[in-house]
């Protein structure tokens, strides 16, 4: 009986021993073949230019080389340190913080929607309008450059290879604009009343001002 018992605890031990080498084989063959998401040139881009998100697409590679690749997230806005040729991975090293604030400028935070925000993101320009209750929405601002778009928590809005991610918690809540100083006052009192609307434009005109 005791050799019965011995045989039958052997095989059980055997068994369970075959089924951790499978869950953890099952595990690393899982974490090797995970994808995430990096950014990739979606055109040449020169050296010294501010990347805009038009200019890089998302791609998924494993995870495991992954290593030292940027996101498209954090690639928007920056500056690339050196060119690239379209579909090339952006490397964290091959880019820098992107250009800062213009002279005579300022940073103002405005709340916005989804819908609102024109999903624009970093290094993108909007032309910045303000919705008035006659029905009328005439633009106050021209060519203003996005520096920063963040959630409801205060974080860096996510991006997926389709652009904005739609997730609850990554829809765009407040969005940072370059605006000249002196008319900053008029983009804070129409944003205190939540009466911006954002277009995006392609092109920023030399002039952010639209008229007094």
């Amino acid at each position: 009986m005791s050799r019965k018992i011995g045989i039958i605890l052997s095989l059980f031990l055997s068994l369970a021993f075959t089924f951790l080498i499978v869950v953890t084989a099952n595990a690393k063959y899982e974490k090797a073949v995970e994808t995430v998401t990096v950014a990739r040139a979606a055109e040449y881009i020169p050296a010294g230019s501010e990347i805009t998100r038009d200019m890089v697409k998302g791609a998924e590679v494993p995870r495991p080389a992954a290593s030292g690749l940027a996101g498209v997230e954090e690639t928007v806005g920056r500056v690339a340190k050196v060119s690239m040729v379209k579909n090339q991975y952006v490397y964290k090293t091959g880019i820098e913080e992107g250009k800062p604030i213009r002279a005579g400028c300022v940073e103002v935070f405005v709340p916005v929607d989804l819908a609102s925000s024109a999903c624009a993101v970093p290094g993108q320009y909007v032309n910045v309008h303000k919705v008035n209750k006659d029905g009328t929405a005439p633009v106050i601002l021209k060519g203003v450059r996005v520096l920063h778009s963040l959630n409801s928590q205060g974080s860096n809005t996510e991006e997926s290879s389709g652009g904005l991610d739609v997730m609850r918690d990554s829809r765009p809540s407040a969005v940072g604009l370059e605006v000249p100083q002196e008319l900053a006052e008029k983009v804070v009192f129409a944003a205190s009343e939540k009466a911006i609307y954002l277009t995006r434009c392609s092109v920023p005109p030399a002039s952010g001002k639209e008229g007094q």
